[in-house]
C-alpha cells in the first residue's frame, strides 16, 4: 500500500502553514477514493519536543492510518552547487515516501542539488520548489513536480508569480531560490544561475 509523508514547520512550538499541509493530504486521500480521516489541529503535541527553535514535524501515512509521527530539529542544506537533470518520464503527483528514484538523481549527479526537467521544460528541485528571478520579479514553475505548501502561500500573497519556464528561459534570470516547507521565504538559499551545471540536457 502507498504511504505519504507530510513534513511541516513548527517554529516556536507554532505549526506553520496548517491550512495548506491539510489541504494537500486531503486531496491525497480523496484521490485514491478515500475519505480524509487526519485533523492536523488534533494531532500536534508541542510536548513531544522541547525546542522553540524550528522542529520538523513529519508524518508518515496510508489511505487508512498514521503510520508515524516524529519531530525532530532542523536544518537548511548548504547548496554550493547544482545540475539540471531530466526526470526520464517520472512522476511525483502526491507525497510518497518512497522517492528512491529522486535521491538516485540527486546522488548520480554529484552535486549538491538538482533541476530536474521534463523535455525542457523546468520543474522542481529534489527537495524544493524552485524560483527564478529576472531583476524584478520571481517566477516558479507553473506545473511543478509536486505542488508545496510554501509555494501555494507565496503565490497567495503575491510575492512569486506562476510561469512556464523553459530552458530557453534561463537566460533571462540572475538566481533561483529553492523553497520548501520547512524554510521561510527569507532562509530559502538561492543561487547564481550562471552558475548551474547543464552539461547533461
Amino acid at each position: 500500500m502507498f504511504q505519504f509523508i507530510e513534513s511541516i514547520r513548527v517554529n516556536n512550538r507554532q505549526p506553520e502553514n496548517l491550512h495548506f499541509h491539510q489541504l494537500r493530504m486531503n486531496r491525497t486521500l480523496m484521490h485514491y477514493g478515500k475519505e480524509p480521516y487526519i485533523n492536523l489541529h488534533d494531532i500536534f503535541d508541542s510536548k513531544c519536543f522541547d525546542s522553540n527553535t524550528v522542529v520538523k514535524w513529519r508524518i508518515v501515512y496510508n489511505l487508512e492510518q498514521i503510520i508515524d509521527i516524529s519531530y525532530t530539529d532542523y536544518s537548511i542544506k548548504t547548496i554550493d552547487s547544482v545540475m539540471l537533470v531530466n526526470l526520464g518520464g517520472h512522476q511525483y503527483d502526491f507525497k510518497f515516501e518512497d522517492r528512491g528514484w529522486i535521491t538516485s538523481l540527486l546522488n548520480t549527479a554529484g552535486v549538491d542539488e538538482i533541476i530536474m526537467c521534463d523535455e525542457g521544460i523546468l520543474k522542481d528541485a529534489s527537495y524544493a520548489n524552485i524560483v527564478f528571478f529576472d531583476g524584478a520579479n520571481w517566477y516558479t514553475p507553473e506545473d511543478p513536480l509536486l505542488e508545496g505548501t510554501r509555494r501555494a502561500q507565496l503565490l497567495i500573497e503575491g510575492k512569486i508569480q506562476l510561469m512556464d519556464i523553459r530552458l530557453s528561459d534561463l537566460k533571462k534570470f540572475e538566481q533561483v531560490k529553492f523553497i520548501n516547507a520547512m524554510m521561510s521565504w527569507e532562509e530559502s538559499p538561492t543561487f547564481q544561475v550562471a552558475r548551474i551545471n547543464m552539461s547533461t540536457v
